[in-house]
């Protein structure tokens, strides 16, 4: 009887190590799941096996010129064909890599020296340098017209290339029929892919005829004369108007900030190469001069 029990007891401990076993086996399947989940979620695109992440575009994007970051907003699919392109490219040349060794050790060493320099003044030398309010206030108090924000109107427009067409959708337009609409299938202007939306423009920017008519216009009007460009017939919508206002000292504060942070960082950074010069042994070859002026010209 003794033994009997033994037995069963080796046989529950058995199955409970088999079942601990299987159990473990199974949580790891569930977490090797998520992360395929969460690195899909995170992938953009496979090319020939090379994942291109959220990251690696966002990275892109922040690191190109102001005018990059803008149209990335506008065509962020056009951002990962190119994205796409890149990395072709790159896949094609890395054939090419023993040949072009040389050429590109050269590009590494001075983009290397530039981008720890650039993170070294962004990530260090940036965090020990204090604005205090008091700095953003006298800021503030003797730059108002740096924070003022111009009267703007929020215009959406409907453009045809006849005065036919044109009347025509406005009858249609005083029927009841959608703005958005007849902009996204009819107009004949890019803005026809956001619905006919123009955007934010200031006013003293825009034609003084063009701002006569608008000028007496509410929120959600349609202009009831037609106007001719190059481009055709243009209805215009009224959607949204701001009056002419100043920044307040809350409002202006993250600007501000930045402002005077990069005014001191090219303090910061003059001060120390100042230092650095100092205590350093420097030789510069005159002849060495002469020649690179004859090597860039």
């Amino acid at each position: 009887m003794r033994i009997k029990i033994i037995k069963i007891k080796f046989f529950f401990r058995k199955w409970k190590t088999i079942l601990i076993f299987i159990f473990l086996i199974f949580v790891i399947c569930i977490i090797i799941a998520i992360s395929i989940i969460k690195e899909k979620k995170r992938t953009v695109a496979v090319v020939n096996g090379y994942k291109i992440t959220i990251d690696d575009i966002v990275e892109k994007i922040k690191s190109s010129p102001e005018s990059y970051r803008e149209y990335a907003f506008i065509d962020t699919k056009g951002v990962v064909d190119d994205y796409i392109n890149q990395i072709l490219l790159f896949q094609y040349a890395k054939k090419f890599e023993r040949k072009l060794k040389k050429d590109i050790e050269k590009k590494i060493k001075n983009y290397y020296m530039e981008v720890l320099t650039q993170i070294f003044v962004e990530n260090i030398l940036a965090n020990e340098i204090k604005i205090s309010d008091e700095e953003i206030s006298n800021y503030y108090n003797t730059h108002l017209n740096e924070f003022v924000i111009p009267e703007r109107v929020q215009l959406y427009e409907i453009v045809v290339d006849s005065k036919e067409k044109a009347n025509e959708i406005l009858n249609r337009l005083k029927l009841g029929e959608s703005f958005e609409r007849i902009a996204e299938t009819e107009s004949i202007a890019s803005t026809r892919e956001r619905k006919g939306e123009i955007g934010w423009i200031e006013v003293e920017k825009l034609n003084p005829e063009v701002l006569s008519l608008i000028s007496q216009m509410k929120p959600g009007e349609i202009l009831a004369n037609i106007i001719k460009t190059e481009m055709g017939y243009h209805i215009i919508k009224l959607t949204g108007k701001t009056d002419k206002r100043i920044l307040t000292l809350q409002e202006a504060t993250p600007i501000i900030k930045n402002l005077i942070l990069t005014q001191k960082k090219k303090v910061e950074v003059e001060n120390l190469m100042k230092k650095l010069r100092g205590r350093s042994k420097i030789e510069v070859n005159p002849n060495a001069i002469e020649i690179i002026k004859g090597k860039i010209k």
